[in-house]
């Protein structure tokens, strides 16, 4: 039926288990039809994971194995997607691999990184990459994907757990995931604290969505390198561990169990979003210290930030009741601002 990539050898496609041919529009609606069942029986969006891997030894049908390991992903996501829209009317789903074209199929992630405050960093950066490369959305796992040193056995750290949840929910997308259990509760010491975080997350989804759609139509990132914003500042092109979280949110996630970091704010005028306090940049601050119920938090000054009253799954988002923030003088700091009642961070 040529669904598969025709086995060159008896040991053709063993160890992969064999590789759809999408080039194929019999092998693509074969699939499609297999995850429209799953669909419609009440799945809202399909991990296509993997996608970089295919059985070289093989030849499909409208491109040779050298090319089509670099379409597979792309022509994988793309059916994903379409069967998707077209059974749930969502443009979504969740995938790993990449090539050219393949934002058009959002969301990625940044696949299977160990639970280490190195990798977290190494996420960052390959995130605001990825961003530079015209991926409008980009997710990850948190707090990273398999422990060290045992794979399935070693659970990352309470701490890390937290500031690694603070960058998931200052993100476009966010998910808890891994090789261990990544649910709150698997973490008593620092549950309470997640639950704060996952509070202000919801909180967060008026802006991100408003975010998300100026996304689509101007085709900037929502997970912004501070160099499209400030390509003229040779400061900013060395930096890897902050980033903007669309127009008014400037995230400086803690990269160290020390709980310090240095800061450099671009040129703008910002309002720390835990004391309210001013600050004009270009200037850098030093050994920043944040607990670990912090991280460093900046907002474009005159920002108009659009927050609701979280709710406990978003369906319930249309009637939660809505509030808005402007951030400037008269913004007096997190611990006396409406936000603090409803999250208790």
């Amino acid at each position: 039926m040529g669904y598969v990539g025709k086995p060159a050898d008896s040991t053709s496609g063993v160890s992969l288990g064999y590789t759809i041919d999408f080039t194929n529009p019999a092998a693509v609606a074969w699939y499609q039809g297999m995850l429209e069942n799953v669909l419609k029986m009440g799945a809202s969006a399909i991990k296509a994971d993997f996608g970089e891997s295919i059985d070289t030894g093989a030849t499909y049908r409208g491109a040779t194995a050298a090319l089509y390991g670099h379409l597979f992903p792309l022509l994988y996501q793309r059916a994903v997607w379409e069967v998707t829209h077209e059974v749930r009317g969502e443009n979504i789903e969740w995938a790993r691999s990449g090539w050219a074209g393949s934002q058009r199929y959002p969301v990625h992630w940044g696949g299977d990184s160990p639970c280490t405050y190195d990798d977290l960093a190494g996420t960052l950066c390959g995130g605001l990459h990825l961003g530079l490369s015209g991926f409008g959305f980009w997710s990850h796992d948190v707090p990273g994907f398999y422990g060290i040193p045992k794979f399935m056995e070693t659970r990352p750290s309470p701490e890390l757990y937290i500031r690694w949840t603070q960058v998931g929910v200052f993100s476009p997308h966010m998910r808890y995931h891994g090789s261990t259990p990544r649910e709150p509760w698997e973490y008593p010491s620092v549950s309470d604290l997640a639950r704060h975080w996952l509070r202000l997350r919801y909180a967060l989804l008026p802006y991100l969505l408003t975010q998300a759609k100026q996304c689509c139509g101007s085709g900037y990132p929502m997970f912004r390198s501070l160099v499209i914003e400030w390509p003229d500042d040779a400061a900013v092109w060395g930096v890897s561990d902050e980033y903007m979280l669309g127009d008014a949110f400037l995230v400086c996630p803690v990269l160290r169990s020390s709980g310090e970091r240095d800061v450099y704010l671009p040129a703008a005028k910002w309002v720390d979003f835990w004391n309210g306090g001013i600050i004009t940049g270009p200037q850098r601050l030093p050994n920043v210290k944040s607990p670990l119920s912090r991280l460093p938090l900046y907002v474009r000054y005159g920002s108009s930030v659009e927050f609701a009253e979280p709710v406990q799954y978003t369906d319930r988002l249309p009637n939660a009741c809505r509030f808005s923030i402007l951030f400037d003088e008269g913004y007096r700091g997190f611990d006396r601002c409406e936000l603090k009642s409803m999250i208790n961070l």
